[in-house]
């Protein structure tokens, strides 16, 4: 099981292209979790599937399940095969990212997560803007409320200002458990600075970015090593 908290954790997105060259460098650069994004897979038999975690697993990496949903910037699949591929997953992954919006799968998929003794992620999604700090609490609260073990929300940062309201709201919630991340350029500074305040992953790459302002892991681990949120042997 992954400890949370500890330090900084480092996930690194990928789909089925390329998967094992991918792990294997992740693995070599120090990322802690590789996040399958199973909706970004050409394939997604369950053998098939399952193969690709037990190579990740026998990388001695964590494993986060996402099958992202169609409205936060995942490809469109059905509820039914969504949850007949989480309850096949479950059993062996670390844990499993389902959205707050996900209104019709969610309760289910957090219930499937538990069960199989994964951590429930439960995210949020926003690539227009930033809310309001009313809405971002109620964000976190509602989530909470359901049963998430850990909250993420990603928010696009239009000012400085939206990256420090997201940041000054997990820093009010830091005892919950969040992954906080503003989006875009502007926002690039949370995938560092966010551990100061609360947030407990980030997610890198290798290669190509899978969202907005991520940043490369050998920089980030650089930064990371800077600001003194890692010893220069954890590189």
């Amino acid at each position: 099981m992954l400890e949370l908290g500890k330090k900084p954790l480092i996930a690194i997105p990928v789909n089925d292209k390329n998967l094992e060259d991918e792990v294997k460098t992740a693995k070599e650069k120090g990322a802690d979790i590789i996040e399958l994004r199973i909706d970004q897979f050409s394939n997604r038999n369950i053998d098939y599937i399952l193969e690709k975690i037990s190579f990740i697993k026998n990388l001695n990496l964590g494993i986060i399940g996402t099958i992202r949903s169609k409205k936060e910037g995942g490809t469109p699949i059905s509820d039914y095969e969504r949850e007949r591929i989480f309850k096949a997953i479950a059993p062996k992954v670390d844990i499993i990212d389902i959205e707050l919006s996900s209104e019709t799968l969610r309760d289910k998929v957090i219930k499937i997560a538990k069960d199989n003794n994964a951590l429930a992620l439960v995210s949020y999604h926003d690539f227009e803007k930033t809310p309001p700090e009313e809405e971002i609490q109620s964000i976190i609260d509602k989530s909470v409320s359901i049963g998430a073990d850990i909250v993420k929300y990603a928010f696009n940062a239009r000012t400085k200002d939206d990256v420090a309201r997201l940041l000054c709201v997990t820093e009010k919630n830091k005892d919950k458990n969040l992954v906080a991340i503003s989006m875009g350029s502007l926002g690039r500074i949370t995938r560092v600075a966010g551990f100061f305040f609360g947030s407990l992953i980030t997610y890198s790459y290798i290669g190509v970015a899978f969202a907005p302002g991520q940043i490369e892991i050998e920089k980030l681990k650089d930064e990371l090593e800077f600001y003194g949120l890692i010893d220069s042997e954890e590189k």
